[in-house]
Order: C-alpha cells, then structure tokens, then sequence
C-alpha cells in the first residue's frame, strides 16, 4: 500500500513539473508569435526600429499597464497645477543638430535609468528624473537620487494606479524631494509615516525647483517648441499614448506601427537627433527594455499615434535644499528674545533664459519684518514683489536672459545672503552646425 502511494505521489509530481512546463513554454511561443508579428507590421510599414523580448513584453497585459500611470487628460491639468503660463522659450536659430543630455562634453546630465515596477507611478518617476537631472545641471554633474516614493505616499499628486505630472511638479517646486534614503521606493502605495524622522521635522534637506511651465508656445506642442525647450532648459518631463508593440521595443527609433492602446506614460526627453529625426528618452522600467532603459521616438509622433509630448513640462533651474525653519521654543521666555532671522535657501540656480524666483526670510525672537527691505546688487536681478506673514517674510524676484558669460549674483536682506548663479548663453561658433556627440548605450 505505501509502495503504491508513494509511486502516485511520484507521478503527481512528474505531471505537475509537465503541466508547468507546458504552460511556460506555450506562453513563450505566444510571446515569440506576437513578436514576430510586431516584425512584420514593422517591415511593412517601413518603420525604423527593431522589436524583441524584452523585460516588460514578457508581462501579462494587466501586468503591463500597470507600467504606465500618466492621466489621459494631463493636457488640461497643467493649466490647473501650473502657472498658466507657456515657457518662455528662445526660437534657436542655428541649434546643435544632436543634444544629449547624458553626454555634454564628456558630463552626464542625467540620472541612472530605474524601475517603476508594477506601480503606475511614471508620473513620479519623470518628474524625479527632471528634478535631479536640475539638481546634476546646476552641480557640474555630481550625481544624486532622490525619492520617488514621497511623491506617492506623500504629495497626493497619484498612487500606483496613476498620478500627474502637473500636480507632481507643482509638489516639487513648493515642498521638494529628500534623498532616495530618506524613503526608498517600494513599489506600493505605502504610509508616508514611513518616510525617515527628518522629513517631517524638516531636518532632512529637500530639493526643489524654482519653477515650471508649458512647453508650448502656441496652442499645441510643436517638433520646434520641444527641441528648443530641451536646448533652453535641459531635460523636459513629456507624456505619451502607448500601445502593445511598444512593450517590445528594443533599439532604433520608434514609430506606432500596430497593437492595442494601453495607456498614457510619463517619460523624460533628454535630447533629440536631427540626423535621426527623432528625440531621445530616458523611461522608467528598468535597463531590460529599450537600449538599456532608454529609447528613441520619431519626431512625426509628436502629432502621430503616439501624441508624444501631448502635455510637457519645462523646469525652470533647481533651488537649493532649503534650510529648515527655526523651531519654536515649546516653553517661551516671558523675557523678549533676541531678534534672529534664516533664510528657506542660500541660493538658487538659473539657466540663461531666465526665470523666476522665491525665497523666504523667518523670523524669531523680538523682530520688526516692516524694516526688511531686500537688496539686489547686480541690475540682472529684479526684485518684483514681497510678501509678509506673521513670522516671514518671502521675497519673489525675476532673473533676465543672459547672453554672455556664468554670472553671479546676490539678495540682501536682514543681513542674510541668497546667491543667484545663472548658466552661460549656449552660443555656436562658425556657421556650421556643431553637435553635442550622443553617447549611445
């Protein structure tokens, strides 16, 4: 009897080891079928990218829109989140035929590709990547990693089942992001009482932008507004359709060409190639799909299938981490205390178009913020307005193009120092076009 029920045990086992392997390699020949079929609508239609297994194409179709998470109607959020206000951006004449961020005179700009995992937190991911690609853009390139999952857990902008730019963007420029260790991303939607102690006694630094607009300069997105907001600016956060073939996409420069809508997507456009007629991205799911995380998109997608670039966002330059306000005395003196002020930030960074900017003075003890009059010492930097609270007073200023050399400039106020540093005027020599060399990878 134990000799039978052992042998049918045995077989029990050697079926359900069949049983799996069946499956996966069934699944392996639909996933190789349906490759081979994205092949041959490629060649047919004359489309300039190659198709194959990737990280994500492997994935159930449930699995793969949890990928995405942008919002179908992001155009029309940004009007509500942002300034109301397209970006101020220079028509270039004469531009680079080739930008890339990730290499500029042999500096990287850009961050390491990550992995969103299955949460639809793209809309996080992009705008993080647009952040610390500010942050690398006004250091000389030292490298940082900020946390994705504070804008998930805490900024309300979105959660793994999809978020906004807009609204993300808009956290960033007034809260700011701390470092990835402050709250290392889980791929959940998670508590943000998980995030380090520092982040809500505001000992933990946070970085910020000083702002960000629309990309546009007219009523829709053109080839040109990117192009030039990517020369101007740096890296600009960009939206998209998705549909099944891009799941498979491995190399060369990606064209709709047949599959079923999938979703939105929030990605971040680093460069462009006139050779290629295409832009170059940086996305979100990991250095298994793409070219190693990143991929190139045909300009003609901008008003394609794809609506690459159907809701953009532009930063203005990264703002230091402010310092944290000072912190009541929970037991006040009844005797007046010496009159002391801080600054939210030391310093901020602009790239040569412009922008504007804000920075707030607190005050503590027996201070008089009516006798606070802010100073500019160089005819580049405006100050357009203040305004007072209680215990602070926050000073908005405008910082003018510039087409010469690296300035420096500063604010005085209460005997504090904000330092303003605004990037040099991209120029070309010669009437030929020069190029910034892509480093592909």
């Amino acid at each position: 009897m134990v000799r039978i029920q052992n042998s049918i045990h045995r077989i029990s086992i050697i079926f359900s080891v069949a049983l799996l392997l069946i499956l996966s390699s069934g699944f392996a020949y639909a996933n190789s079928e349906e490759i081979e079929f994205i092949r041959k609508e490629i060649k047919a239609k004359g489309a300039k990218w190659h198709a194959d297994e990737t990280s994500v194409s492997r994935l159930t179709w449930k699995e793969k829109k949890q990928r995405l998470g942008a919002s179908e109607y992001e155009e029309f959020l940004t009007d509500l989140f942002g300034s109301g206000e397209t970006a101020p951006i220079p028509q270039v004449e004469g531009s680079p035929v080739v930008v890339d961020w990730r290499n500029v005179g042999g500096i990287s700009y850009v961050s390491p590709v990550k992995n969103q995992g299955g949460c639809g937190s793209c809309w996080a991911f992009a705008t993080t990547a647009g952040l610390e690609s500010q942050y690398m853009m006004g250091t000389g390139g030292m490298p940082i990693d900020l946390s994705e999952q504070i804008l998930v857990s805490c900024s309300g902008a979105g959660t793994c089942s999809g978020g906004s730019p807009s609204s993300a963007s808009s956290y960033i420029r007034d809260t700011g992001l701390p470092a990835e260790s402050c709250f290392r991303y889980t791929a959940t939607n998670d508590s943000c009482s998980n995030a380090c102690a520092g982040w809500f006694t505001g000992d933990e630094p946070r970085h910020r932008i000083t702002g960000w607009h629309i990309a546009k300069t007219g009523t829709g997105l053109t080839v040109d507004d990117l192009k030039n907001a990517i020369y101007s600016y740096g890296p600009v956060i960009a939206t998209m359709y998705v549909y099944n073939d891009f799941f498979s996409y491995r190399s060369g420069v990606y064209t709709y060409t047949t599959g079923a809508y999938a979703g939105a997507h929030a990605v971040l456009a680093v460069g462009y190639d006139d050779v290629q007629q295409a832009f170059i991205v940086k996305n979100s799911w990991g250095s298994g799909w793409g070219e190693a995380g990143f991929f190139m998109i045909a300009y003609s997608e901008v008003n394609g299938t794809s609506r690459f670039g159907y809701s953009t966002a532009v930063y203005d330059g990264y703002r230091g981490a402010p310092n944290p306000s000072p912190t009541p005395d929970p037991s006040p003196d009844p005797t007046p205390q010496p009159c002391s002020y801080s600054l939210s930030a030391s310093s901020a960074t602009f790239k040569a178009t412009g922008g504007n900017g804000s920075f707030t003075v607190f005050a503590s003890g027996s201070c008089s913020l009516a006798s606070l009059i802010p100073v500019s010492n160089a005819p580049w930097i405006t100050i357009t307005s203040t305004s007072a609270g209680s215990s602070s007073l926050t000073v908005y200023y405008s910082v003018a193009p510039n087409t010469g050399t690296a300035r420096t400039g500063t604010i005085s106020v209460a005997g504090l120092t904000y330092t303003i540093t605004q990037q040099k005027a991209l120029t070309n020599s010669g009437k030929k076009k020069t190029s910034y060399r892509w480093m592909r990878l």
